[in-house]
């Protein structure tokens, strides 16, 4: 028995290795085994991802202060040294090395970046030196030096002249190299939309694509509180130019912009605060408005209790006597078990996730508002609730269960006259069986993606429209890790920005990259499907380019003016290609998976499951794509060759749009699988699979 199906889309996304025999699910046929670095469609294709451009290494906060060597205060100062006027000079008179060092409070086992100025030089030669990581390299000239140290058991770092060194030092820094880091957006309004770099105790501010600098060309930084280790457990919400943050270890403060580059992190300047809220009893977790008021909830001494502002003045917690309607006013959970809460979501009614279960609160008078003396509180389900914040998708709250692993949406059901919760994750529970989400953001345009960070570094997607019943998983994994994301407006879609860590020569370091727009273009020129990648546009040919120090010693993949090219190594910051090029991309090399499920197209005898079975040919439909490889298992993939006689001679070959027909050469098996890779950096869209199977019955 021969038959032809078609696979007219794959909006099921990845789906779970259990499903392998429920081919009676409707969801099957729109399944597929494997979704690797790419993703679903709303409409039903699927597209390969495009790539991560390099935005900024991430950096620790200077260790030492400003003009820390004005005098001598904090600094060990050893002989023929002097300190004054932001310098240290050493005039080579003393017998045996001299040593000016310091305590900055490195942390055992990371890697710090400590860089100083040499100027006035005329001989000797100089080394830095962490207290139990050796020597540095020398340095034995005027100009800038920079060296990478392990911290040892101390946070001891020394300045070390040999007998015979004269200059001057100054500009002195030691910052961390790869520190913990998270993303927070920030969003006065579409065209105002910063990402927020918050490290320890301290924000670096990004927009339109780069970092803010101040007047002195240096990137801004915002000093805080919060320690690396006090990052995951911020939570905020924001009004207009003012970002509220809460930490349950951390008394309230409050984010504020007054221009691109001032902003300033400051105490919460609260009127009457609950006196709940102090070192002692800790501070609350989670944050929101709701009515006008700013509501808090959740300190580790009162994890039930919600506190709220009065109305229409976010920072007074005072009652007035009698009491008035807009007074502050709290509210504390009543229920079998505790239930802390761990997230509040403003909507028509306040909803909140607890550790046993999903409630809400709304006022309970003829206004229907929240006043000190009507106010309703109902638990609506008992799934609990993870402490991630969730996402609203249309009117929809998607949330975390407790457990970290499944995902649900909440939602008003007409049906059972309450709000239910089903799993999203039931078809795709793989995704996070043996791992946990620890960050996500939602990417509403241009295909409603919700960006899942997993505990392992891999970033997963869910490509998620309800009323198009639209709910498809999918992988993406990198040379690296994703260990944070958020997402921000963009200028003709929203922006996907991740923190990735990389293994870079043995050093691990953190970079800001952000997610190139979907591609769209009429030719292969502009497509940039390289991780970590930059692009150059030239006005003339040339074979060199640089600025890629931040991959050095990394083989990279080239692009360029739509074309190829092999592989190169970054040497020095730089790659030379073999010919010369005018529009280049250079970034890590990715590949892309795409594997359906086993075929069921029926036999003569009911069920093609469990036959034999031999796809002669496949067609596959593409969009805008180059150079995939199609096959039946990822070890016997064909290279789908796409350059026509109507393509310019020494040019790349034109975007393939239509039906490309491979032949399988192989006999019966009982699977019958079709598999699709794309390894070079080029586009990849596949809208439909039609194989040509026969059954042997």
């Amino acid at each position: 028995m021969s038959v032809s199906l078609i696979m007219t889309n794959f909006s099921a996304g990845e789906l779970s290795p259990r499903l392998g025999g429920r081919v009676d699910l409707a969801k099957y046929s729109n399944g597929l085994s494997v979704l690797e670095n790419m993703y679903t469609h709303p409409h039903g294709g699927a597209s390969r991802r495009t790539g991560f451009r390099f935005i900024r290494e991430i950096v620790g906060r200077d260790l030492m202060p400003k003009n820390s060597l004005n005098s001598a205060t904090g600094w060990t100062v050893g002989a023929g040294w002097t300190v004054a006027g932001g310098s240290a000079t050493c005039g080579g008179t003393q017998k045996g090395a001299s040593v000016l060092s310091r305590e900055v409070g490195l942390i055992a086992g990371r890697t710090y970046e400590f860089g100083f100025k040499i100027s006035n030089y005329t001989g000797g030669s100089v080394q830095i030196v962490s207290a139990g990581a050796g020597v540095s390299e020398s340095a034995s000239a005027s100009g800038e030096f920079v060296s990478r140290l392990e911290a040892g058991d101390s946070g001891l770092i020394s300045i070390s002249a040999d007998a015979d060194f004269k200059g001057q030092i100054d500009s002195v820094y030691v910052r961390q190299i790869g520190p913990k880091a998270r993303l927070i957006p920030f969003e006065f309004s579409t065209e105002q939309a910063y990402v927020l770099e918050f490290t320890d105790k301290n924000i670096r501010i990004y927009k339109d694509g780069g970092i803010v600098v101040g007047a002195d060309g240096e990137p801004v930084e915002v000093p805080t509180p919060y320690t690396e280790n006090d990052l995951a457990k911020i939570r905020f919400t924001q009004s207009a130019d003012v970002m509220y943050l809460v930490h349950p270890e951390v008394q309230p403060y409050k984010l504020s912009r007054t221009s691109h580059v001032d902003w300033t992190v400051k105490l919460v300047p609260f009127s009457s605060p609950p006196s709940e809220w102090n070192s002692t009893k800790g501070f609350p977790s989670c944050v929101t408005f709701f009515e006008e008021r700013l509501c808090f909830a959740a300190s580790p001494a009162n994890p039930q209790t919600i506190w709220m502002s009065k109305s229409g003045s976010y920072e007074d917690f005072g009652v007035s006597s009698p009491i008035v309607d807009d007074d502050a006013c709290t509210y504390t959970l009543s229920a079998d078990q505790v239930n802390a809460i761990r997230w509040m979501v403003s909507s028509k009614k306040l909803i909140m996730g607890t550790s046993g279960g999903e409630w809400w609160l709304a006022g309970g008078g003829s206004s229907d508002s929240v006043t000190p003396n009507s106010v309703i509180v109902r638990r609506e389900t008992t799934h609990g609730s993870a402490s991630i914040p969730p996402v609203v998708v249309g009117g929809i709250m998607v949330f975390l269960q407790r457990e970290g692993k499944t995902i649900r949406e909440l939602s008003y059901s007409f049906e059972a006259d309450g709000y239910v919760a089903p799993d999203l994750t039931i078809l795709a529970e793989h995704m996070t069986r043996s791992n946990t989400i620890t960050e996500w953001a939602y990417q509403q345009s241009p295909d409603s993606i919700i960006w899942m960070i997993r505990d392992d570094g891999v970033l997963l997607g869910l490509t998620y429209q309800r009323e198009q019943e639209v709910v498809g998983f999918h992988r993406h994994v990198t040379a690296g890790k994703f260990r944070s994301a958020c997402v921000i407006p963009g200028i003709s879609q929203e922006e996907l920005w991740c923190v990735v860590t990389r293994e870079i020569n043995g050093v691990t370091r953190s970079y800001v990259e952000r997610m190139e727009e979907q591609f769209n273009g009429d030719d292969s020129v502009g497509a940039f499907f390289v991780d970590s990648g930059l692009s150059y546009n030239q006005d003339a040919l040339d074979t060199v380019f640089t600025g890629l120090e931040h991959l050095e010693g990394m083989k990279v993949s080239i692009l360029a003016d739509g074309a190829v090219r092999p592989d190169v190594v970054v040497k020095n910051g730089c790659i030379t290609l073999a010919s010369p090029a005018k529009v280049v991309h250079a970034g890590l090399q990715y590949t892309s998976n795409l594997k359906t499920l086993r075929i069921e197209g029926g036999s003569m005898n009911g069920t093609a499951q469990g036959s034999m079975k031999r796809i002669s040919h496949v067609t596959v439909r593409l969009f805008q794509s180059l150079g995939l490889q199609v096959g039946y298992d990822k070890d016997n993939l064909e290279r789908a060759p796409f350059r026509t006689s109507a393509d310019k001679v020494g040019g790349p070959p034109s975007l393939f749009n239509g039906d490309y027909e491979v032949k399988f050469n192989r006999g019966y098996d009982r699977d019958g699988q079709i598999y699709i890779r794309q390894d070079q950096p080029l586009p990849l869209s596949v809208l439909a699979l039609i194989p040509q199977v026969s059954v042997y019955s």
